[in-house]
């Protein structure tokens, strides 16, 4: 039993090598893209909208740069998987190696994982060099900060899982941006806090609770920001772990459904 598990983490350790290596081919152009789209929303929430009345500025933007990268950042390689399962399906050949198809997917998440975390986790520095007198951060907690990172990045990863198994073709993936990514993001507090909405609608406040974007942008700015803006730290860690292992657990078994694998 334990040399069949060492050969299954063996198998594990070098497909997400693969994968990285993949990866790091463009990580300068993924970098780059990142930097001038930070700079751009920069600029305009920092001087044009408090012009026009905007209550946050570049700090408020910044650190939701950060969570909207981890999540939005899985959807390049989701396209990618979900073109090569309608195509030439080279997972099939990942599938005849010795890994059981649970870790064979849980290594397309923690993929998915890594990649949005390095994409993420540059946006801060990157963006405190830009506007460097213009951005302050005095309640930043980096190990918190880190923490947060980690586990919205992973959530992102298990979240792609249901979102391949359920994309069945690549021209459904605008189908899933419109009605499944962007009401979550449009409702996750990209641009408010959950207070901001809970004071005009509490209704409507407690019910994106069932949005796991919501305890990703409240726990990143409750890290890095003023706390008193913010859903507390540890009730976002708690509730991020809690929407993590039921939407891996079903994404999982979707993909085996779809891959005939159960």
């Amino acid at each position: 039993m334990f040399k069949n598990l060492s050969m299954q983490c063996h198998v594990f350790y070098r497909l997400l090598e693969r994968d990285l290596k993949v990866f790091a081919q463009n990580a300068i152009d993924n970098y780059i893209n990142t930097l001038c789209w930070v700079l751009l929303c920069l600029l305009v929430y920092q001087f044009i909208m408090p012009e026009l009345g905007w209550i946050h500025k570049g700090e408020f933007l910044l650190v939701n740069c950060v969570i909207s990268k981890s999540f939005f950042g899985i959807m390049d390689n989701v396209t990618a998987t979900v073109a090569d399962l309608e195509g030439n399906k080279s997972i099939s050949y990942d599938m005849t190696l010795p890994i059981s198809h649970t870790m064979l997917f849980i290594k397309i998440a923690i993929s998915n994982t890594i990649y949005a975390f390095s994409l993420a986790l540059m946006i801060i520095p990157a963006g405190k060099l830009l506007l460097w007198n213009y951005l302050s951060f005095p309640f930043f907690s980096f190990p918190k900060f880190i923490l947060i990172m980690i586990i919205s990045s992973l959530l992102a990863g298990f979240f792609s899982l249901f979102i391949i198994a359920i994309t069945k073709t690549v021209t459904q993936i605008e189908d899933v941006w419109g009605g499944i990514i962007f009401p979550m993001f449009c409702l996750g507090g990209f641009e408010f806090t959950w207070k901001n909405m809970h004071s005009i609608s509490p209704t409507l406040a407690y019910l994106d609770l069932c949005n796991p974007l919501v305890f990703m942008f409240e726990g990143m700015r409750a890290a890095t920001l003023d706390p008193a803006l913010s859903l507390p730290y540890w009730y976002c860690i708690l509730a991020l772990i809690l929407f993590t292992i039921p939407m891996g657990s079903i994404g999982i078994y979707l993909l085996k459904k779809r891959l005939d694998a159960i």
